[in-house]
């Protein structure tokens, strides 16, 4: 396998991040959680962590056409009803995502694995929504 095929995939994170930039509108996304001072004022928040996946459909030349990231999506809220507001727009959002072009990557239909479902967290005044997704996404 050479260097070049190694580091030349496009980051999935950055690639839905950038997505989401513009869809759900007023949902800050990011793949590190903001600052225990910034977080309440952030919210709703999208935390995208890919969690797997590979790249996939080997060509005769040894090389693979698509990236297959499973991505977690922690969906942070101000209160229950907020959280799946959020979540039900991103989901619409990823439906949408079809065809998507950001870092040299075009998206293919996503399948939802699993959610929107409740995920613990410590503090009683937040509520924290999960999702995971695969998006598709093959170099352009």
């Amino acid at each position: 396998m050479a260097v070049a095929e190694l580091v030349g995939w496009p980051d999935a994170e950055l690639v839905l991040i950038d997505y989401f930039t513009a869809a759900p509108p007023g949902v800050h996304t990011c793949n590190t959680i903001p600052p225990v001072e910034l977080f309440n004022e952030r919210l709703p928040i999208i935390d995208v962590t890919r969690t797997g996946g590979d790249h996939t459909t080997g060509t005769w030349a040894d090389g693979y056409l698509v990236d297959e990231p499973s991505m977690d999506l922690d969906i942070w809220a101000a209160s229950l009803e907020s959280g799946q507001t959020t979540a039900a727009h991103a989901r619409a959002a990823l439906v949408a995502m079809l065809g998507y072009r950001a870092h040299g990557a075009a998206a293919g239909r996503v399948r939802n694995i699993s959610g929107p479902r409740r995920r613990p967290d410590v503090s009683q005044n937040i509520t924290r929504l999960g999702r995971t997704t695969t998006i598709p996404l093959r170099l352009v």
